[in-house]
């Protein structure tokens, strides 16, 4: 890739964090690039060719739902924790950085999410959840016209093949090579024992009603509250997520066996 314009994205509140993203900033210009450093929720990534998210999993979710739609390589440093989608450590990004700027990394792209009539997309998944204050609703769920679950429970959460390893896992979902094809419906605590994770094909919206007042969270954050009645329609959205890998880079199961213990 022609790598000319690298923006640095950290969490404050990560320690390290930041200090980490200045050094990429210092190889960068020593190396002739144009860095720019910023805190997370607090950017704009207009004009560059690479973003680097250093913190975890969720610095690299905020930068990606910013970055979209437009399809710019990202790079995740995770600190401390192993982070799923990070390919590197604090203590590697100059090596990293090195072997992006030599074109030797490579692009895989992952799928988003989009809700009809909101502004968010989501690289994880979109969840229907009973309010705060009772966790509790009953919801119905249609795919291409037809109902295929009714049930009263927490909730359900729609995620993409990315998001199978996270929120969907707990709630019983199965795990989904990212380059699989479908989308994931995993219930949420359901009342019912006959009620299941579900695989759908990728050109398949998703319609949810709930009957109950339920709120509507995008990548683990709360977006509006849902009234008894409203609908909310997902389907994959136009654009994709790109993140970068690195050459001799763990793959997908040994990553997820790291993480999961």
């Amino acid at each position: 890739m022609g790598l000319k314009r690298v923006l640095l994205v950290y969490n404050s509140e990560k320690p390290g964090a930041e200090e980490v993203a200045r050094k990429g900033v210092e190889w960068c210009h020593a190396h002739g690039l144009r860095a720019l450093l910023t805190p997370r929720r607090e950017f704009s990534a207009a004009e560059v060719d690479l973003v680097v998210a250093v913190g975890g999993d969720g610095t690299l979710l905020r930068a990606a739902a910013i970055v979209y739609p437009r399809e710019i390589p990202i790079l995740g440093v995770h600190m401390g924790s192993l982070g799923f989608l990070a390919c590197c450590g604090p203590q590697e990004l100059e090596r990293a950085l090195e072997l992006i700027a030599a074109g030797k990394a490579a692009r895989e792209r992952h799928l988003r999410l989009e809700i009809t009539g909101q502004p968010e997309t989501a690289l994880n998944d979109v969840a229907i959840l009973g309010t705060a204050e009772v966790r509790f609703t009953e919801l119905s769920v249609w795919a291409e016209g037809e109902e295929v679950l009714v049930f009263p429970g927490d909730g359900v959460v729609v995620a993409t093949p990315t998001g199978a390893s996270a929120y969907a896992l707990s709630c019983g979902g199965p795990l989904v090579h990212p380059r699989v094809e479908a989308l994931i419906v995993a219930p949420v605590a359901p009342h019912r024992l006959d009620v299941r994770p579900l695989l759908l094909p990728l050109d398949q919206s998703v319609r949810i009603e709930v009957h109950y007042p339920a709120e509507l969270w995008v990548d683990g954050d709360p977006v509006k509250e849902l009234a008894a009645g409203e609908r909310v329609e997902v389907r994959v959205a136009p654009a994709s997520t790109v993140l970068l890998r690195l050459p001799g880079e763990e793959g997908y199961f040994t990553r997820l066996r790291r993480r999961l213990s």
